[in-house]
This record gives structure tokens, C-alpha cells and sequence, in this order.
């Protein structure tokens, strides 16, 4: 039901927020992880799953503090994030030898599964915010990284990088993972 002077369809934004651009940024991001909970069939889907289990993916071996590193979140936030994958069995842990207080992350047959349906909903769901944005989809992604870098802690990217470069240590676990 709409409120007369709006349109069918159009959100109500209350005076206070019509041009605050965090608010804004809010909502359009909300609703893009509905729209993908809702492609996803599960509604307990998180956001930071997708880029957690990619990085995963990519990185097998990880420990919490390169994954939350890789991941761009604090190692508290990626706790509770790596718990709830484990409890699904999409992660499994594995101790670190000779240190049983350090342990590394790698995806299991169900992680890699659910990746793989990610990955295909993840090109749907962009294909329609690449339809949405159009021509301005540069400049859109040029402000958000400046939003970014300006306040936060950017992962850097080169040119010719696709993907965050990963900690020397990192790579070296990932060589050894692929080798064993």
C-alpha cells in the first residue's frame, strides 16, 4: 500500500535521511542481500559468506587472521561468520602442527557446493545491478572506492590484480595445501 504522493514501488525515506548518503548506501545494500537470500532459497544466508568461502576457495589452508585480513573484517566479526559455516559443514578446521592453538580453514565438499551456487546466483544478481546502474556503473564503483579507501582500510588493488594479493605467508600454506 502506498502513501499518497508516492509512488507504487518507491521507498519511504524519512525527511531526516533524504540526503544522507550513508542511509541510502544502507538500503541499497540491504535490499541486495534480500534479493540474493531470496535467489538463494535461505534466509539465514549472511552476506561476508560469499566472499569468505571464495576466498577459501582461492586460499585453501587459511588461518582466521589471514582469512580476516583477505576478507577486509576484523578477526571478531569473522569469528561468528566462521562459526555459522562450520556448524553447516561448509568449513572444516584443521590444527596447526606443533601449535594446537592455531588451526587453518579450508572448504569442504558442502562449502565447495554452496560456492558454486553462490558463484551462479552472485553473476544473476550482478547482471541485474549492472542493468540497474548502466552507464554509470564506472563512476558508481569509482565513488564506492573512494567511500571505501577514504574510511576504511582498503585491500589494494593493482591494475592487473583481480583479487587481493594474498600474504606471502599465505601463499606458501596454499602451495603446501595444493601439494599435500
Amino acid at each position: 500500500m502506498s502513501s499518497p504522493g508516492r509512488e507504487r514501488g518507491e521507498s519511504f525515506v524519512p525527511e531526516g535521511f533524504a540526503d544522507l548518503i550513508a542511509y541510502h548506501l544502507r538500503l541499497a545494500q540491504d535490499a541486495s542481500f534480500q534479493a540474493i537470500r531470496q535467489r538463494a532459497g535461505k534466509s539465514d544466508l549472511k552476506p561476508g559468506w560469499y566472499a569468505t568461502l571464495t576466498i577459501l576457495s582461492d586460499n585453501p589452508g587459511l588461518t582466521p587472521t589471514e582469512l580476516s585480513l583477505l576478507c577486509g573484517r576484523d578477526r571478531s566479526t569473522l569469528s561468528s561468520t566462521l562459526k555459522a559455516l562450520s556448524a553447516r559443514g561448509f568449513i572444516a578446521r584443521r590444527h596447526t602442527p606443533g601449535d594446537q592453538r592455531s588451526y587453518s580453514v579450508r572448504l569442504t565438499a558442502a562449502g565447495e557446493a554452496m560456492l558454486k551456487k553462490l558463484r551462479v546466483i552472485a553473476r544473476i544478481h550482478d547482471a541485474r545491478l549492472d542493468a540497474i546502474v548502466g552507464k554509470d556503473k564506472p563512476v558508481l564503483i569509482a565513488v564506492l572506492r573512494r567511500i571505501a579507501e577514504t574510511l576504511g582500510q582498503p585491500v589494494a588493488l593493482t591494475r592487473r590484480q583481480s583479487k587481493p594479493a594474498v600474504p606471502a605467508r599465505a601463499r606458501r600454506k596454499s602451495a603446501r595445501a595444493r601439494a599435500a
